[in-house]
């Protein structure tokens, strides 16, 4: 695997804030990106709970899913005619 390049950082231009107007508009500049950067981890918070649910949702579904085929399995089984298998059967089934 060949080694990442290093990430280009171009430097900014430092902006000199003079005036009280000056200070204000950078003020409500960074107020703006934070609430953007919330919004978006809002979002991705979201989306990660919505994931969270389907995996457990998901999984249980399986299990059950599972559960029903062992079933199926047992009630097609003939076996239960016989009566010594009834006993069995009996216990199998909790």
């Amino acid at each position: 695997m060949a080694d990442a390049e290093p990430a280009v950082v171009t430097p900014r231009e430092i902006q000199i804030l003079e005036t009280p107007e000056d200070i204000q508009a950078r003020r409500e500049q960074v107020l703006g990106r934070y609430a953007l950067f919330k919004d978006a981890t809002k979002a991705k918070r979201q989306k990660l709970e919505d994931a969270r649910r389907y995996m457990y949702f998901k999984r249980d579904a399986d299990e059950l899913e599972s559960w029903i085929h062992e079933k199926l399995q047992t009630a097609s089984d003939e076996s239960y005619r016989d009566p010594t298998n009834l006993q069995v059967r009996v216990g199998k089934s909790g």
